[in-house]
């Protein structure tokens, strides 16, 4: 896990991957030991969204915020 970003009403970790390498190890560990509503982890990879986790491409960063966000309004 590489960052939080704190949404105001939840912390929302983000792990960061160079390559396609989708191993997120640190990410799954923070997982299984705080239980986050909600996940990212972004790479070279394309967009797919999983039950706990979003996989955002790092082109698309910018749209961190609103994918969360979207996520929220989704689980309510």
């Amino acid at each position: 896990m590489d960052f939080v970003i704190d949404t105001g009403e939840m912390a929302v970790p983000v792990e960061v991957k160079a390559e396609a390498n989708l191993k997120a190890k640190s990410l799954k560990t923070f997982r299984d030991r705080f239980y986050p509503e909600i996940s990212v982890r972004t790479s070279m990879a394309d967009y797919k969204k999983e039950d706990w986790l979003i996989n955002l491409p790092l082109y698309a960063i910018e749209e961190i915020y609103e994918c969360v966000r979207q996520n929220m309004k989704e689980n309510l």
